[in-house]
């Protein structure tokens, strides 16, 4: 969570600077705003000097050698000799030295020798002028440096503006054959001077300086006539190969904040090592604020950056804080937790497939829609705007999608890497994953290139799992007897063709859970006839599609107290009616049988077709939106037949009462293979370990599996209030881990401890898992409750170090630290 003076700091920005900016047409008024110096810490020194004909200032600190006692261009008393040139920004128009030395003076206190230089400003000195300077300066630099004896790293860093000449630095410099920085650090880097970042105009209203569209201006300024487009106006635009290992750190709310993510996101790709970390409600280069929590956060990352990040190579796989596993609901969310509490931890997402979204991405059949309402399966800091409570699949990946948006998390998911091995290395507390990177599992039609997907390592020193439950690659598909004889489409909804056409065609869809409830209505709008052939019935409750006093308070109160309120009603009703089927569940099955008997005409065979033989929610309950089924029954577009398949024909299927149903579409919606933790081998120190021996600790870790955390959500409530809860535990473990000095939590099972399955559940997909499925314990902290309540004071407020879990500190020797 943000810091209370990052909130204030952002308020003041806000409310002082952007106003006196104003649209930036002025270049003097914005020089005066720029050019206001904040006092620097106590501690650091400044000389003047002189660096390739260039004026500017050593920075080193006090109580360290001067910048003219370095006759090697070693920081004396750092681990890593470190000279910095530090690149100031100032939009190309304004600031100097002096106006940053809050932010090289808290780098020279950390170790670093630095030389910042006055370079030349627009729009006296247009472009390549203040590149030109840079370019000098660093000639310099690496001449005296290499004259030393070349002892130590040689590094760049800037902000802003200064972040885009460091850049166009390296280019120049790599263009030119000559030796680059061993590494760079950007803030808040404005890389694309077209405008493309959609940054620009998204951020305009949330950032808390500049307004996105006024950046031109001082663009304009800047290029004086230059095409904006070209590499060293623009880097972003440029091939980024061979540049050294990069960090990159931007406000979530900037307007420029992709154009550091873009940068990024294009030099991972060109095969750069890089770093990058979003924060949230600071301003524009927080850096120079420096008593900010996240200003000496951001400064400490970078400062160990500089000093220790060497390029990607097989014995210097690329390390992450946390690597988050899939890119779904459960996935993107916990990215913006990690974002919120953890800022300072370098997080990444790794997708197997071409697209985010998870199930809402995979599953495409006609209809497709959430059986839970949208004010609990949607994140507790987002809140849900449209009207549909019940919505369907493309609402919510678009929900899904604009969140990831809005946070700066699309720029970094990775997509087309399937993890497909984890060893834990107890020696240096990381994990070793092997990641498949593209291939056919990069999306549905496969890799086009028909390349076979190259395996890479990474480590990690927390794997997060957010991959679901079940298997992507396969759904449950029974065989049938003589189905090769069918003449007609046979489909799995997994699988929906997308030209499938199916007006006026006879369709008979297997199944009676969410799926099938789902596919029947819809299908029955356009289709002959719709058949839903079942063996057995399922609860099905209709529930209104639109929740009518979410509406009334959306009219009434700012939205996310209105979202919170429902939500909250939402929840608590869940609990209650799920405590009530346990405690009483032949009413309530009475209750749910009258309920579906009320929707369908006088008469019809609900005992037959609408009365399961097991109590309520020991399979989970099909909603309906409005009725719908119901509705298509009621009106003879669509029929519900319970019964068994004989055979299937040529033309259809054979009952095993004799009667026989003609189709010309069969659709399977026979269920889901599960798949947990996925096809995932893992080791702990070469020893192989199945998470499916284990126990499960707080519904989330395995008992003897270090680091490593699974989302799993509830069977009787909404995915997302689990995987909300779980993701914020894992904040508040890594925050306790980074208090205490702490590298690994490994849950300790106490073999005393009683068994029992996993979930209480006999829905079919449950029942054939049953040996991929961990165990639970007997009581806490092993016991999975199914009760959001619960799990909110266990997983929120209980203790971390609650005499389970096993908090070790990393070990002496340690692991390589490079980032």
């Amino acid at each position: 969570m943000a810091s209370w003076q990052a909130k204030v700091a952002a308020f003041l920005v806000r409310r002082r600077v952007k106003p006196a900016l104003g649209d930036m047409r002025d270049i003097g008024k914005v020089r005066a705003v720029f050019n206001t110096a904040l006092a620097p810490p106590r501690g650091a020194r400044f000389e003047p000097a002189t660096l390739g004909g260039v004026p500017g200032e050593w920075v080193t600190a006090a109580n360290g050698p001067a910048a003219s006692a370095h006759s090697s261009g070693a920081d004396a008393g750092s681990p890593v000799a470190t000279t910095l040139l530090y690149l100031h920004g100032g939009g190309f128009v304004g600031c100097s030295p002096r106006t940053h030395r809050p932010l090289t003076a808290t780098l020279a206190l950390q170790g670093l020798r630095l030389f910042v230089p006055d370079y030349r400003l627009a729009p006296e000195h247009p472009f390549p002028a203040a590149l030109d300077d840079v370019l000098a300066v660093w000639r310099a630099l690496r001449a005296a440096h290499d004259a030393a004896g070349g002892h130590g790293r040689l590094v760049v860093a800037g902000d802003s503006a200064g972040g885009n000449l460091a850049v166009a630095l390296m280019l120049r410099l790599r263009d030119a054959g000559e030796r680059l920085p061993d590494a760079a650090a950007l803030f808040s880097p404005a890389t694309d001077l077209t405008g493309g970042s959609a940054s620009i105009r998204a951020n305009a209203e949330r950032d808390a300086m500049f307004r996105g569209e006024a950046l031109a201006h001082i663009a304009d300024a800047y290029l004086a006539g230059a095409d904006a487009a070209q590499h060293h106006v623009s880097p972003l635009l440029a091939d980024l190969h061979g540049l050294p290992p990069l960090l990159v750190h931007v406000g979530i709310e900037e307007c420029l904040r992709d154009d550091g993510l873009r940068l990024a996101a294009k030099a991972r790709a060109a095969g750069v090592r890089v770093q990058v970390q979003l924060w949230p409600v600071v301003p524009h280069v927080w850096q120079l604020l420096w008593r900010l929590p996240e200003a000496r956060q951001s400064v400490r990352i970078a400062v160990q950056f500089l000093r220790e990040a060497l390029p990607i190579s097989p014995a210097r796989p690329e390390h992450h804080d946390v690597l988050i596993i899939g890119a779904g609901l459960s996935g993107i969310g916990a990215a913006v937790h990690l974002q919120n509490h953890c800022p300072d931890l370098h997080v990444t997402l790794l997708e197997s497939r071409a697209a985010m979204g998870g199930t809402w991405d995979l599953f495409r059949y006609p209809g497709v829609r959430s059986d839970s309402d949208m004010y609990t399966l949607g994140y507790a800091f987002k809140p849900w705007a449209d009207a549909k409570a019940i919505a369907d699949g493309p609402a919510i990946r678009r929900y899904i999608e604009d969140t990831a948006t809005e946070r700066g998390i699309d720029h970094g998911v990775r997509y087309g890497h399937r993890l497909v091995a984890a060893d834990w290395s107890s020696a240096e507390a990381r994990w070793y994953v092997t990641v498949e990177r593209g291939g056919e599992h990069t999306g549905e039609s496969g890799d086009e290139s028909g390349a076979p997907p190259e395996r890479v390592t990474m480590t990690c020193g927390f794997l997060h799992l957010c991959s679901g439950y079940y298997s992507y690659a396969q759904g449950y598909r029974p065989p049938f007897p003589g189905e090769e004889n069918f003449r007609g489409t046979l489909v799995h909804p997994q699988f929906w063709p997308q030209t499938l056409q199916w007006a006026g065609q006879r369709v008979v869809v297997i199944g009676s859970g969410a799926t099938a409830v789902t596919l029947v209505p819809e299908l029955a709008k356009t289709a002959a006839q719709v058949t839903m052939l079942q063996r057995s019935p399922t609860y099905v409750v209709a529930r209104p599609a639109v929740d009518a006093l979410a509406e009334w308070l959306k009219q009434r109160l700012p939205a996310m107290w209105a979202y919170r309120l429902v939500r909250s009603k939402n929840i608590l009703l869940s609990i209650v009616l799920f405590r009530l089927a346990r405690r009483r569940p032949e009413k309530v099955k009475q209750r749910l049988i009258g309920l579906a008997q009320a929707q369908l005409a006088p008469g019809y065979d609900v005992a037959t077709h609408f009365t399961p033989r097991y109590k309520p929610w020991d399979q989970r309950i099909c909603l309906v939106p409005d009725g719908d089924l119901f509705a298509a029954i009621k009106a003879g577009r669509a029929e519900v037949v319970t019964d068994q398949i004989a055979h299937f024909t040529d033309t259809g299927i054979t009952l095993a009462s004799g009667r026989q149903l003609p189709a010309d579409i069969i659709v399977t919606a026979t269920g889901l293979q599960l798949n947990v933790p996925g096809d995932v081998a893992y080791r702990v120190d070469g020893v192989a370990v199945n998470p499916a021996d284990g126990m499960i600790y707080k519904g989330m870790m395995y008992s003897g599996l270090p680091n490593l955390i699974n989302t799993f959500g509830y069977t009787n409530a909404s995915w997302t209030l689990k995987a909300d809860l779980t993701a914020g535990y894992l904040c508040r473990l890594l925050r306790h881990m980074q208090r205490h000095g702490q590298a690994v939590a490994t849950p300790r099972r106490d073999p005393a401890m009683p068994e029992q399955p996993f979930l209480a559940f006999t829905s079919g997909y449950v029942l054939r898992a049953t040996g991929q499925l961990p165990k639970q314990g007997a009581r806490k902290p092993w016991r999975l409750y199914q009760n959001y309540l619960l799990d909110l004071l266990m997983l929120r407020f209980g203790r971390i170090d609650d005499g389970t879990l096993e908090l070790k500190p990393a070990p002496a020797a340690g692991a390589a630290n490079s980032p």
